[in-house]
């Protein structure tokens, strides 16, 4: 066995719990800014489909 210390051991790695939600966090952010850009879009086509039937209606 080697009993001798090691010199440049590494420190063993710690695990923090911010680096966990920080990445919730993101997956959160993306999912929601992606929901808002669907809603945002689906908002936009309504509008200019109503412009359009009322165009056609005024025809």
């Amino acid at each position: 066995m080697n009993t001798k210390n090691r010199k440049y051991a590494r420190p063993s790695k710690r695990r923090t719990s911010s680096t966990v939600y920080e990445s919730e966090d993101t997956e959160f952010t993306l999912s929601t800014t992606a929901a808002i850009g669907i809603l945002g879009g689906t908002f936009l086509v309504g509008v200019a489909a109503g412009k359009l039937v009322d165009m056609c209606r005024k025809w």
